[in-house]
């Protein structure tokens, strides 16, 4: 391997770390939305350079999860009502689709095994107040209950899409943040019961359901 390649693997490597860990925390509400991200700033935080910082940061603008300010510097997106319904109608119709999918695959009852764990994480983060963690888990479990339909394209469409599922409420108590979690988890083991007994319908239904709270909260 010549020095040129290891040079470029290891700006790649920073760039998918950078890329990853940005990405979790614009998803998971945890950015102020409309707020600057300095390089300087955030490559110390990253501990990466800030070519392999700005790779990233372009790749998230790409992706509908930054946007490019007049001025140059890349923010995070504001999201107004509309586009918010917008999208969590979109996201809807995609996990329907999963489940119907799902549901034609037959799949056994081990291939369920990742959801059911999920919820047993979501538990585990919620007893702890973990709330970035439980947001993760959230949205893992929704990227995997589209993985089990077993089509790649779905499933890119669901990853690379903007997915700003999360917004930040800093008016909210803890009492409230915690019911709705226990909220959120209930409506998770739901589906995944649902899922395992077939009761496709019912399972959309109940995500329909699930994402509308989302709406209205």
């Amino acid at each position: 391997m010549t020095t040129e390649t290891k040079s470029n693997d290891v700006r790649n490597t920073a760039r998918q770390k950078c890329y990853d860990a940005l990405r979790r925390l614009l998803i998971c509400g945890q950015i102020t939305p409309g707020s600057r991200l300095p390089e300087v700033e955030w490559s110390e935080r990253l501990e990466v350079h800030r070519g392999a910082l700005r790779e990233a940061m372009v790749l998230l603008e790409h992706d509908g999860l930054l946007t490019l300010g007049k001025k140059g510097g890349f923010f995070a997106p504001m999201l107004g009502d509309f586009e918010f319904e917008e999208l969590m109608h979109a996201r809807c119709v995609l996990e329907s689709g999963a489940i119907k999918m799902a549901a034609q695959r037959r799949l056994k009852e081990e291939a369920f095994q990742p959801l059911l764990d999920l919820c047993e994480t979501m538990q585990t983060l919620h007893d702890a107040d973990m709330e970035l963690g439980f947001c993760e888990a959230d949205y893992l479990f929704h990227q995997t209950l589209v993985a089990l339909s077993g089509n790649t394209r779905l499933m890119k469409m669901y990853s690379h899409s903007a997915q700003l599922i999360f917004s930040l409420s800093p008016v909210e108590s803890l009492e409230t943040v915690r019911q709705k979690r226990l909220q959120t988890l209930g409506d998770h083991r739901e589906l995944c019961r649902m899922i395992m007994a077939g009761e496709t319908d019912a399972a959309i239904s109940l995500l329909e359901k699930h994402m509308s709270a989302s709406l209205s909260s």
